[in-house]
């Protein structure tokens, strides 16, 4: 699955070229019983941001800016977008310049939520497809590049805190959801149908006057696949630090 495939090299990377386990002297952990945690995380996330960019070895994080992803598969099989791609070598400019408008964090209720802004996001990488997009074909390799603007980003997690073999408490995340909005996306696809300039143009310009209807159909399995890459920044980082590291009683 790209879930599982996400999270597993992204996880792989950190662990492997990490070994520090200290929180940084910038990091003030959040009580998890505090009445005031949601303000006091938002607060951290914020702290961080001037850091994220470069990655943060300390937490096992790795550069967000840009993140890159190896390779993502998406393959979609409705009636009105059918079709096979694969994208590699996946760089996303933009994440540095997060926003956090809410967090909502409930130990009680093991759940987690937060609400992130992108201002704008850039994506890069090689590509190969084929099938229809709303019956229109599609079909080429090369290089693409998408800008997106105003990402609205939901994250939910469902977690629960375990002890592990050293009787230490680790939170597990069981279940995680992202869903977004995106308020515009400039699209290009390189090289389609062998380099047709007309062909190509055509398709470049369906593809940027129905991004909409679309993304509407892929979002499920985009949602997915942003699922597993926040996974993959957040999973080093919880199996690293006990709970009481982190979120101290």
């Amino acid at each position: 699955m790209i879930f599982k495939s996400i999270v597993l090299v992204l996880s792989i990377i950190s662990i492997n070229e990490i070994s520090s386990r200290s929180l940084p002297s910038y990091i003030k952990p959040c009580k998890r019983n505090d009445p005031n945690i949601n303000e006091c995380l938002k607060k951290m996330l914020e702290n961080i941001r001037p850091y994220t960019g470069k990655g943060i070895p300390e937490m096992h994080i790795l550069p967000l800016d840009p993140i890159k992803i190896p390779a993502v598969t998406l393959n979609q099989g409705s009636d009105s977008v059918n079709f096979a791609a694969l994208f590699t070598d996946l760089k996303g400019y933009g994440v540095k310049s997060y926003q956090v408008q809410k967090i909502n964090a409930n130990f009680k209720n093991e759940t987690f939520e937060a609400d992130i802004y992108l201002p704008l996001l850039r994506i890069e990488s090689n590509y190969e497809v084929k099938g229809n997009l709303l019956l229109f074909p599609i079909e080429g390799n090369g290089k693409f590049v998408g800008n997106f603007t105003d990402a609205q980003t939901n994250i939910k997690f469902e977690m629960k805190v375990v002890r592990k073999n050293n009787k230490k408490a680790f939170i597990e995340v069981n279940k995680n959801k992202v869903s977004f909005r995106i308020g515009t996306a400039k699209l290009h696809f390189s090289n389609l149908f062998d380099g047709n300039k007309e062909l190509s143009d055509d398709t470049n310009r369906f593809i940027n006057e129905k991004w909409k209807e679309l993304l509407e159909d892929i979002k499920p399995l985009l949602e997915d696949t942003l699922s597993g890459i926040v996974m993959g920044i957040f999973k080093p980082v919880l199996e690293t630090y006990s709970a009481d590291d982190l979120f101290p009683i």
